[in-house]
């Protein structure tokens, strides 16, 4: 399973995870990174902070209005 040989089942996953006790987030590590996000962001001065937010509304603009090509992770503008 972990080296892709085969694919488990649905079944399968939700008897690991009940066998060693842990949440599907827990399984995949989804968890950890998240809340490591969070914990950064909190950890920033309220300046730093908004910066951040409104870094996220451009990076939510630009993918609406289709300036950023997610196959080649470039904007349309930009020059390499």
């Amino acid at each position: 399973m972990e080296q892709g040989e085969y694919k488990v089942g649905l079944d399968t996953l939700l008897k690991i995870l009940a066998t060693f006790d842990l949440s599907i987030g827990d399984f995949f590590d989804e968890s950890a990174r998240s809340e490591s996000v969070v914990q950064k962001y909190r950890s920033l001065s309220p300046t730093a902070q908004k910066e951040v937010e409104s870094f996220i509304e451009f990076k939510r603009a630009q993918e609406e209005d289709g300036s950023w090509d997610s196959d080649s992770g470039e904007s349309e503008g930009d020059d390499v």
